[in-house]
């Protein structure tokens, strides 16, 4: 039996849940290490800046700084909530341009991958190429760090390509919304 398709109260009731979660882990983990490479995004971005004739913004700091802390993707939203949180109220449009130039300037990545109807964003600089797990039940997303799959698709590349991104996603079901399944398959019998 396939599972039921969900109504849009239920999945903006899963995206609130998601941004919550992505929220208050981040909250719980303020002492988390501010990336090494934030230095150098930051003055990546001050330098861009001023040369356009544009100012680094307290505010734009404070997204990339937040950005830089974080060891997982988020959202605009759960982004913005963060923000506030550091240094008072932000703009949402100040949050979304910031995260624009810093796509721009290969500072940070949009993910293809949506959860939810969430799109996320991850900072790039340090990074390893990695994969995703997403759990199509609850919102989830695992960050897979060095899965051998890169080695994998390294040695099939013709000799001299240089990939600029590789991107994995394995969509499935976590264990806690697989046992939540089960359960309600097993109460309708």
């Amino acid at each position: 039996m396939s599972p039921k398709p969900k109504t849009p109260e239920s999945i903006t009731e899963a995206v609130s849940r998601k941004r919550e979660a992505i929220v208050s882990a981040a909250r719980t983990d303020k002492a988390a290490a501010l990336s090494p490479y934030y230095g150098e995004a930051l003055l990546t971005m001050e330098q861009y800046l001023r040369s356009q004739g544009k100012r680094c913004t307290v505010e734009r700091r404070f997204v990339l700084q937040t950005l830089y802390r974080l060891t997982s993707p988020i959202d605009i939203s759960a982004l913005h909530q963060l923000v506030c949180d550091q240094c008072g109220s932000v703009a949402l449009t100040t949050v979304y341009n910031t995260l624009e130039l810093l796509v721009q300037l290969r500072l940070a990545k949009r993910l293809p991958l949506v959860s939810h109807g969430m799109t996320f964003f991850e900072a790039t600089l340090g990074q390893e190429p990695h994969g995703y797990a997403i759990c199509e039940g609850c919102g989830a997303i695992r960050v897979l760090h060095k899965p051998d799959v890169f080695q994998l698709i390294q040695g099939q590349l013709p000799r001299g390509f240089r990939p600029d991104d590789v991107t994995l996603h394995v969509h499935g079901l976590c264990g806690k919304c697989q046992r939540a399944r089960s359960r309600k398959r097993q109460s309708k019998k």
